[in-house]
């Protein structure tokens, strides 16, 4: 992809690919609430970014070049003998769970099962070619941290975020910085499966980019067996339609445990 002047991408494009970047340029990026800064000298680069709290277009997707760099506190300087001539983004996972609050309470039956597409940030790295060099990974929006488990003694550290647990996947609305998860829920309890707080393991999956810019996750099963503490959990080898492993961006930072147990579903929940 060849540097040209600032132009709006469309609502729905990969943004994971090189971008060529001529020397002494400036370069601004921006993926929904974070916008990141390039410039590329002859022996330096500058990176540097923002991320807004307090932002409604989360739809957004832009790149193009601009005429200077803005003040920023966070600015990074990376030296070479001949600067590198293109950068690529490419979206990662988070390396906690994410913690999801629902904006309504989900009730499912005994014996029934559920499908619900959540959503959580991505991480970007950012790196250069020609050659490669990894500058920085950096989230794409601020999650708070909060603790999952039955007491303090119990539980892990995860990320706070909030979903509207979509059912059905003709309602997801396209957001360039978050990446969705099919979650299916199997209720193999005698008593009612009652939700506002889940557990997303994305440590654990795979992530995909399509062509249409959305990104997507492996599909898993979380089975509720009447245990709160713990809960089995399986990654699905059918990936949701129109993904295909040849979309893969990047692997899963764990790998599971041989028992496939985690923490899911719980009781407590401390904010």
């Amino acid at each position: 992809m060849q540097a040209q002047q600032t132009s709006n991408m469309p609502a729905l494009s990969p943004w994971w690919l090189p971008v060529a970047v001529d020397c002494d340029q400036s370069w601004q990026y921006t993926l929904g609430p974070l916008t990141l800064y390039l410039q590329r000298l002859r022996a330096e680069w500058l990176l540097g970014y923002t991320v807004s709290q307090e932002f409604e277009d989360y739809h957004l997707l832009r790149s193009g070049s601009i005429s200077r760099l803005p003040e920023l506190e966070n600015l990074q300087r990376f030296i070479f003998r001949q600067s590198p001539g293109q950068f690529c983004l490419k979206p990662t996972l988070l390396d906690r769970p994410v913690v999801v609050k629902t904006r309504k309470q989900l009730n499912i039956p005994p014996g029934e099962q559920a499908v619900f597409y959540i959503s959580s940030p991505v991480v970007v790295e950012v790196a250069l070619q020609q050659p490669d060099c990894k500058l920085a990974d950096i989230t794409s929006q601020r999650l708070s941290d909060t603790w999952f488990g039955p007491s303090t003694l119990h539980g892990e550290l995860c990320y706070a975020d909030r979903t509207r647990a979509r059912h059905n996947r003709a309602e997801l609305s396209a957001r360039p910085h978050r990446a969705v998860t099919a979650v299916t829920i199997e209720n193999n309890a005698d008593t009612m499966l009652v939700l506002d707080k889940l557990s997303i393991p994305v440590p654990y999956l795979a992530l995909y980019g399509l062509a249409d810019g959305s990104l997507w996750t492996d599909p898993i099963t979380l089975h509720h067996d009447g245990n709160h503490a713990l809960t089995r959990f399986k990654i699905s080898r059918q990936l949701p339609e129109g993904v295909t492993e040849q979309d893969r961006i990047s692997a899963p930072r764990q790998a599971i445990e041989k028992q496939g147990l985690i923490r899911a579903f719980t009781g407590i929940f401390n904010d």
